[in-house]
């Protein structure tokens, strides 16, 4: 994949999030500043040993349909970037078209036919949009979404939504079994070794509207999109070429002179990501402003799969639509998102 700079004018208009921690956009910016996270106890998956993980989610009664918290997560997201607008705009979202990202339908834990039956929730909640186009794939994947979307802007502008749960049953025990679960459990030498590293599961929405309108919270400067070649299961050591190269792509259309000050990372408690990461900075710092800082959702979010991307880019933008001096003082942001597929993301924002 090539690297790509977005539509002329494309920019942020308005940005939604829910995760359990941050139920809407400005308790999400608080809990990412404050570091609050609802980490707990899963109320009863266990693992292979019996004891309950550490998830990060939002209460269920019991017997409650598989697709409700999918539905849930996807119309409180819309619902919160609905808030954001001004009347006018806000009584036209939402609207248009609307690109729709989803974990890949295979993987364990997933409800079945859920593009078609989270739509038709929706538009029945009267949430409906025009148009619809599904994508499928893991924490990289909206940025492809966006690249998509960025590159056919029309007026109305288009939504980017993304939606995923790691919170079933099937979906925790594959994560068990692929060691990405933090905190389980494995007998070894008569005790019990628990996972140091691993994920901490967790469950998200994200929306956003992109727009060619003046206004915006934010500019999308550049995207970069490449594959790694070293993957977590791989006996080479990864080194982040795949993210390099969607860095330095996505930074290419940074003017001369500006820097980063933050850079947003997906960083979940596994090893090979926070290698990938480090050489990835240490290979783009000329571009990276002095004392700038790391941002990691992941920390109070928990692991969100195809909505860390996307959530990424809402508390991101939420953070550079405050302008506190006037004229703004430029600020740009990398966020970066790696992926449990080959796929790996760069987008770059500035105020």
């Amino acid at each position: 994949m090539s690297g790509t700079a977005p539509a002329s004018g494309a920019s942020i208009a308005a940005a939604g999030c829910v995760f359990a921690s941050g139920p809407g956009l400005a308790l999400a910016r608080i809990a990412l500043v404050t570091g609050t996270s609802l980490h707990r106890r899963h109320p009863f998956f266990v693992d292979r040993c019996g004891e309950a993980v550490p998830v990060s989610y939002f209460p269920r009664q019991p017997g409650t349909d598989e697709l409700q918290p999918w539905v849930v997560l996807a119309r409180s997201a819309l619902l919160d970037l609905q808030a954001q607008l001004p009347p006018p705009a806000a009584a036209a979202c939402p609207g248009g078209r609307l690109m729709l990202v989803l974990p890949p339908a295979g993987r364990p834990g997933v409800p079945g036919q859920l593009a078609e039956r989270l739509c038709d929730a929706l538009r029945h909640r009267g949430l409906a949009f025009e148009s619809v186009e599904v994508l499928e794939g893991g924490h990289a994947a909206a940025v492809f979404a966006v690249e998509r979307a960025a590159r056919s802007l029309g007026t109305a502008g288009v939504t980017v939504l993304a939606v995923d749960s790691w919170l079933h049953a099937k979906a925790l025990r594959w994560l068990e079994s692929q060691d990405l679960l933090h905190g389980a459990g494995k007998p070894y030498g008569g005790a019990v070794h628990r996972n140091p590293y691993g994920r901490i599961p967790g469950e998200a929405a994200a929306a956003v509207l992109l727009s060619q309108q003046p206004g915006g919270w934010c500019r999308l400067v550049g995207l970069g999109l490449a594959d790694e070649p070293v993957l977590r299961t791989d006996a080479r050591p990864c080194t982040g070429q795949g993210w390099t190269q969607a860095a330095q792509q996505a930074l290419q259309h940074l003017p001369a002179g500006r820097s980063v000050a933050r850079v947003f990372c997906d960083l979940n408690g596994e090893p090979y990501r926070a290698d990938s990461f480090g050489f990835t900075c240490l290979r783009v710092a000329d571009r990276l402003a002095p004392g700038w800082q790391p941002v990691t959702p992941a920390l109070v979010s928990g692991d969100v799969g195809c909505a860390t991307s996307l959530l990424q880019m809402a508390l991101s933008a939420g953070s550079l639509r405050r302008a506190d001096t006037e004229p703004p003082i430029p600020e740009a942001h990398l966020l970066l998102a790696s992926s449990d597929d080959r796929l790996r993301s760069a987008v770059v924002l500035e105020r």
